[in-house]
């Protein structure tokens, strides 16, 4: 017989699911186990446990409620008699049977009238209002250390944390012997352990969570290394009038150099690339086009 899937958080909710869909104790199902789920890491990537299950008496349940499995195929539909009635008869066989005169005054064009445009029935969308972030409660705090220490540890580079709320934003600084490998590579670990903890809260409280995790003043000094970085190779584009590029950058540190030069009318930048972290052109008016782009016709000219 045919086994049906059901899954839960853990096995023992999979055979539940089973006996409630199926109406049937446990001792009377025959039950495989596919996959016992796991619970994942500080809440993400959770799976759940996958059961194949069955009626022992190998009799299939008259109705099982709920979704069920893949196995469960829709019975195809009744063969249509061949004999038809006349009011299954097609169109052309009915134009057929009446006379050549009806059937001439049926063809006979009739004036329709100009349809009007449809109006669009899709709702005009809002502009959404950003509301103000509500203040932290301290379970947030405590709960946003705890983690972000114990996946501190599970790195091997476990270290002291301190979270304080300014203006219903948490700030976490980091600090101790590891602080040279927690800023590595421009702060992309930095980057990562604040992307994961925002997930992580995320995932335990339905208030929205705004953080930001430091150490060893690392994003004050990032700020002051990349304005003078978009300062220096933006004199080096007016001197030799050749683009310039900084390597890929996450939105937060883009917007710094963008900024740094939105004053200087001579010069223009433009992140490129796809993704979060995206490359930025520095380049004077007109010389960022692609030359090998075919440039346009003017009017009148021949083809």
């Amino acid at each position: 017989m045919t086994k049906l899937e059901f899954k839960g958080k853990d096995v023992d909710e999979a055979i539940i699911n089973a006996c409630n869909a199926m109406h049937v104790t446990r001792e009377e199902l025959d039950i495989e186990i596919l996959s016992t789920g796991s619970v994942g890491i500080f809440g993400l990537c959770r799976k759940k446990a996958v059961i194949l299950a069955a009626t022992k008496n190998n009799k299939h349940p008259a109705k099982v409620e709920g979704k069920s499995s893949k196995a469960v195929k829709a019975s195809p539909p009744p063969e249509a008699s061949k004999e038809t009635t006349p009011a299954e008869k097609s169109p052309k066989a009915d134009r057929k049977d009446r006379p050549a005169k009806a059937r001439k005054e049926s063809a006979s064009p009739v004036p329709q009238k100009q349809k009007s445009k449809p109006s669009d029935p899709r709702p005009k969308k809002e502009k959404r209002v950003r509301e103000p972030a509500a203040p932290l409660t301290p379970e947030i705090l405590e709960q946003l250390k705890n983690d972000l220490h114990q996946l501190l540890v599970l790195m091997k580079i476990p270290s002291e944390i301190e979270v304080v709320e300014e203006n219903n934003k948490a700030i976490v600084t980091i600090s101790g012997d590891h602080l040279d490998q927690i800023t590595a590579n421009d702060g992309q670990i930095l980057d990562s352990l604040q992307y994961l903890m925002r997930k992580i809260i995320g995932k335990k409280f339905p208030q929205k969570t705004m953080l930001s995790i430091d150490a060893d003043n690392f994003r004050e000094n990032r700020k002051k290394e990349l304005h003078d970085l978009a300062l220096k190779l933006a004199e080096e584009v007016k001197e030799t009038e050749k683009t310039r590029t900084i390597p890929p950058l996450n939105p937060s540190e883009r917007r710094i150099v963008h900024v740094a030069l939105q004053d200087d009318k001579t010069i223009r930048s433009r992140s490129v690339g796809d993704g979060i972290f995206k490359k930025i052109l520095i380049y004077l008016p007109g010389k960022g086009r692609n030359r090998n782009q075919p440039s346009r016709k003017k009017k009148g000219s021949a083809n």
